[in-house]
């Protein structure tokens, strides 16, 4: 079964921004109406077949934005 993922920005209760990811079936994707203006299914669609899928899976990854980069930076400077 072929995957396909889906990517979503978001901002954790810290303000750090991650990129919460999405994996489900191809056939399911094709199938699910597109949001208007991205052509994209929505997080809740995604979500959805991320968890009823069998091989689902999600995680999340940084952001490596500017803002972020510096945040990140300013914060090891601080520990060390």
């Amino acid at each position: 079964m072929y995957m396909e993922w889906a990517r979503f920005h978001k901002t954790d209760e810290n303000g750090r921004h991650y990129f919460q990811t999405y994996s489900f079936p191809c056939t399911w994707a094709a199938a699910t109406p597109k949001e208007p203006g991205t052509g994209r299914i929505s997080e809740a669609a995604a979500l959805a077949y991320s968890i009823t899928c069998a091989a689902e899976r999600q995680w999340r990854t940084p952001c490596r934005c500017v803002e972020c980069t510096i945040t990140a930076k300013s914060a090891q400077c601080a520990i060390s």
